[in-house]
């Protein structure tokens, strides 16, 4: 098999189309599971499963306040956004499995279970406690994770695992990337090559004007912040253009000018990070975790090819989106290698694994309509387009005429996919439009909110070197560390040193500077108590401590406050808005009587309980009183 290097959109691709399939959905097209998956006793015309049996018990699987939402309607919603990747994924199983048959490839239970002890081991735990960890994070059953995802990750290494090899070079490459020296700098970045010349120019006769720039003119926002800092760049990270300026720069050498895809780099050399020293027997250590992490990438390699090499080779024909043969086969999904796939299959198996989450979104459309209804409002196409000009805005989509681009917003949101754009607007700008029009003369903009916007967003900030701590004794111990050589130097050492955080831990306390109003009230009280050079007490934030180095306060980027006051304004009732209309979401779903009969949860509604509460003590009066 060929080396073939695929993106990471491939691969997510290929690993989303193989996604598990429920045990009860594979035993409907004749696939055994556990003792013999590749078992294949495939028939033209395979059995109603046990989940269409349940199903026809069950045709209603939720009430919202005594509406009926029918497994049907779940299932054709289902089917109408994830049919089509469903039926793949359940080709692409097929496949596997053929293949597993002609190489004569037993995958057993006993193989499941040691794979999954194995798994277990490499978090320090029982199997038993793995699978339940399993369970509660990732809502999977323990039947489906043995049968189809552990199934799968054996089937797949032992259809590919011939084809891979981890060379010395290859190991080589990631012991110097993972351990390797390393160069932190800092960046300027542009959008054009004859701004960043006039810049490098200023550099060269003011080199100590680097971050003040970085600040004021790069375009790459989130460095521009720190002055332009960057996390340490490192040996093999798969930008080698980047990395041979990077190390070939000096601490203090500012670079030229660098052409980096679309955008023109300046950088300056802050410091150089020596290899790390490892003994023998923690580089046989690193050896044996990082050979296995090389081979999980080739294996990812291998898998995208296998499975082009399964697809070429095979005879498919896909029913389903095609309506002339929907005619000629009606009932009929697909049929791969002469075998039929069903569509009552494809809708069985989009509802488990999509059905709960789905059904969640049908539940609260029911819950916005009666809202809706209750209101006497509705929500029109007008409203909807407004809601996607405002998100394509918003998103910064904008032509050069300054109207929003839509189609081009649409675009990004929807992965460039038009057959997504009606369940976009259906699944979510419907209803924020519903919430909106549901809390729109609930909420307004004070001064006082315009105000404090003004300072948050345009005001100064305290730019700080900060440590994070796990705990408070560690944070003292640092604190009279700081104290006993008071030095932003020292500081920022101390940083790498302690921080837990990974961002000020590896730009040496450098984090973005602290700003009014951003929800860390004691986090902004001691910062903007702190003069230049002056290190702060110990800051208990939530579950951490954390202690601060002042070097000095940011300039006001606005200081006309009528030139901002409508876009503030906007931006301020947005966020107002959001705020409120969350808080109606949780206020309706609280009142609301729901019946959830596929998750198997009921909810008696605050409403009901309170009409019910009203009816017993109005029982209990007088007649006369009530």
């Amino acid at each position: 098999m060929s080396a073939r290097t695929f993106s990471h959109i491939q691969i997510s691709r290929v690993f989303r189309l193989l996604c598990p399939l429920n045990a009860l959905a594979l035993a409907a097209i004749g696939i055994a599971l556990c003792s013999n998956p590749i078992a294949l006793a495939l028939q033209q015309n395979p059995p109603q499963n046990a989940a269409q049996t349940a199903g026809q018990r069950i045709p209603t699987l939720a009430t919202v306040n005594g509406r009926s939402i029918s497994r049907q309607q779940l299932a054709n919603e289902t089917m109408r956004r994830f049919g089509n990747d469903v039926l793949e994924s359940i080709i692409n199983k097929l496949l596997v499995m053929n293949e597993l048959r002609q190489q004569r490839i037993q995958i057993t239970e006993g193989d499941i279970n040691n794979a999954i002890v194995e798994k277990a081991e490499r978090f320090g735990m029982s199997a038993e406690r793995y699978m339940k960890l399993i369970k509660t994070r990732r809502n999977v059953s323990a039947d489906r994770y043995k049968n189809d995802i552990v199934w799968n990750e054996l089937a797949l290494r032992r259809l590919a695992e011939a084809a891979i090899e981890v060379t010395p070079e290859e190991l080589s490459k990631r012991m110097e990337y993972e351990f390797g020296p390393k160069v932190q700098v800092r960046q300027i970045a542009l959008a054009n090559l004859q701004k960043a010349r006039l810049i490098s120019e200023k550099l060269k006769a003011v080199p100590e004007s680097f971050e003040k720039i970085a600040k004021s003119h790069s375009i790459d926002t989130n460095s521009a912040s720190m002055g332009g800092l960057l996390p340490p760049v490192r040996r093999n990270s798969g930008f080698p253009q980047l990395e041979n300026v990077a190390f070939g720069l000096q601490p203090g050498q500012i670079s030229d000018v660098v052409k980096f895809e679309d955008t023109f780099l300046i950088l300056r050399c802050e410091r150089i990070f020596d290899a790390e020293q490892l003994t023998p027997e923690q580089t046989a250590k690193v050896h044996e975790r990082l050979m296995e992490e090389i081979a999980r990438d080739k294996l990812r390699d291998s898998a995208v090819e296998m499975f082009k090499e399964l697809q070429e080779t095979a005879q498919i024909v896909n029913v389903m989106n095609d309506p002339k043969l929907s005619k000629q086969m009606p009932g009929v999904a697909a049929v791969v290698n002469g075998t039929k796939v069903l569509k009552n299959q494809v809708a069985e198996e989009c509802i488990t694994r999509f059905g709960s989450m789905m059904l969640d979104v049908e539940i609260t459309r029911s819950l916005l309509v009666q809202a809706l209804e209750q209101a006497g409002t509705a929500v029109n196409q007008e409203d909807l387009n407004r809601e996607i000009d405002r998100a394509g805005t918003a998103a910064g989509f904008l032509g050069a005429d300054g109207k929003v681009a839509v189609a081009r917003y649409l675009a990004s949101v929807t992965d460039n996919d038009p057959s997504k754009i009606d369940f976009y607007i259906e699944d979510q700008v419907w209803p924020s439009v519903a919430l909106k029009a549901l809390v729109d003369d609930k909420v307004n903009v004070s001064e006082e909110d315009m105000q404090k916007g003004f300072e948050a967003n345009f005001g100064p900030g305290v730019e700080v070197l900060a440590i994070v701590l796990q705990d408070q004794r560690t944070a003292t111990k640092v604190w009279k560390m700081a104290a006993a050589n008071p030095t932003a130097e020292y500081f920022g050492q101390l940083a790498h040193q302690y921080s837990i955080e990974p961002a000020s831990k590896n730009n040496y306390g450098q984090v973005p500077p602290i700003q009014r109003f951003s929800g860390k009230t004691e986090l902004e009280k001691e910062a903007f108590s702190l003069s230049e050079g002056e290190r702060s007490k110990v800051i208990q934030i939530g579950e951490h401590w954390a202690i601060l180095y002042c070097k000095g306060f940011t300039t006001p980027k606005v200081s006309d406050f009528d030139a901002v006051k409508d876009e503030l304004h906007a931006n301020i009732l947005e966020k107002k808005m959001r705020l409120a209309m969350g808080e109606e979401m949780q206020r309706i779903r609280s009142d609301a009587q729901i019946d959830n009969y596929l998750t198997g949860t009921s909810q008696t509604g605050k409403a009901m309980v309170r009409s019910a509460r009203a009816q017993t003590a109005d029982s209990r009066l007088p007649i006369g009183r009530r």
